[in-house]
């Protein structure tokens, strides 16, 4: 089962909590307190608005496609 299929495979309510663990697990390993490693700290940081980046652009494109 490819990656793909695996996704298709969730609900919406599913998807919506992969990505709040995923986003969680990157604030946290970006998170200064708790990053062990500064490289881990840069690139967790760098995921996390390459994530929310994503659903922005999915968001505003979600909007320019209803007007």
């Amino acid at each position: 089962m490819t990656i793909q299929d695996k996704l298709d495979s969730l609900t919406e309510y599913q998807l919506k909590t992969v990505i709040m663990w995923t986003l969680n697990d990157l604030k946290f390993w970006g998170a200064t307190e708790t990053a062990a490693v500064k490289d881990i700290q840069i690139f967790a940081r760098m995921l996390n608005e390459a994530v929310e980046y994503q659903i922005t652009k999915a968001i505003n494109s979600t909007i320019k496609e209803e007007e």
